[in-house]
């Protein structure tokens, strides 16, 4: 899962105009382990464990904006295959 989370970002950051932020990136990694437990994530998820701990939906709806639920469909796709 590791290997296909990296590749995701790079492909991704290649496309987009600029990459993510190193805070993006961390919540990235935080989404990437929930899905590694629990084989996806969904806006219910912010509300457990350690994604709550550090600000849950609220914050990463600010850190993504409307982007947030693309990125999650992505990463349910793409990281669980």
């Amino acid at each position: 899962m590791d290997k296909r989370f990296q590749a995701w970002i790079f492909r991704h950051n290649a496309q987009r105009g600029t990459s993510f932020t190193p805070e993006q990136t961390e919540w990235l990694r935080l989404m990437k382990e929930h899905i590694a437990s629990s084989c996806s994530i969904s806006r219910e998820d912010f509300d457990y464990a350690e994604l709550a701990d550090k600000g849950g939906l609220q914050k990463a709806w600010g850190l993504f904006g409307k982007e947030l639920d693309t990125l999650m469909g992505e990463m349910n796709e793409e990281l669980v295959a």
